[in-house]
C-alpha cells in the first residue's frame, strides 16, 4: 500500500538516487552539455543538503517518488520509472497541493524546464496553467564559476480546497 509521508533522514540516499536518475531522464537532453558535469549523485546529495524545501516521499516496499515544497512553490516532483502510470505522481501532487492549501497558499506555482513534454502534459491534466516563460539560471555548486540558463515555464494553480 502506498504511503505518503514527510521524508526522514533515512530516505536521503534513496531520494538522491531517484532524483539523479529522474533528472537525467527528464532534463539531460534539454540543458547545455557543460551542466552535466554538475549533475552527479554527489552533486544531488549536496543540492539536497543545501535545500530548504520540505520533502515528502511516496513509499511502498521502497521509495517510489518524492515531492518538495517551499513557500507557495511546488519545487520538485519525481517518481521512479516503475511507478510511472500508477497514479503515484498524481497522488504526490495532490498531497503537496493540500499541504500548500493548509499553509494558506491560495495560488501555487511550479517551474518546469521547457521541452519536458511529459511533465507539461501531466501538469496541464492536473489543472495547472502556463502563466509565463523565462530564462532561468541552473543550479551550480558554490565553488563553480559561470552561469547556465534554460528556458523555463511557470505554471500556476488556484488551490480551492477550502
Amino acid at each position: 500500500m502506498l504511503e505518503i509521508r514527510p521524508a526522514h533522514e533515512a530516505d536521503r540516499s534513496a531520494i538522491v538516487q531517484l532524483w539523479h536518475r529522474g533528472w537525467h531522464d527528464a532534463h539531460a537532453h534539454l540543458v547545455p552539455a557543460e551542466i552535466l558535469a554538475y549533475r552527479t549523485p554527489a552533486h544531488f546529495a549536496l543540492w539536497l543538503e543545501q535545500s530548504t524545501d520540505a520533502f515528502h516521499v511516496a513509499a511502498a516496499d521502497g521509495l517510489l517518488g518524492f515531492v518538495s515544497i517551499n513557500g507557495a512553490e511546488l519545487v520538485k516532483l519525481y517518481v521512479s520509472p516503475q511507478a510511472r502510470g500508477s497514479g503515484t505522481a498524481r497522488d504526490l501532487l495532490s498531497y503537496a497541493e493540500h499541504l500548500l492549501c493548509e499553509q494558506g497558499v491560495a495560488e501555487a506555482e511550479l517551474f518546469c524546464t521547457a521541452g519536458n513534454v511529459r511533465a507539461q502534459r501531466f501538469y496541464a491534466r492536473e489543472g495547472w496553467r502556463l502563466s509565463r516563460s523565462f530564462e532561468d539560471a541552473l543550479w551550480l555548486p558554490d565553488d563553480v564559476a559561470g552561469r547556465f540558463t534554460v528556458e523555463t515555464h511557470c505554471y500556476r494553480k488556484h488551490l480551492g480546497f477550502r
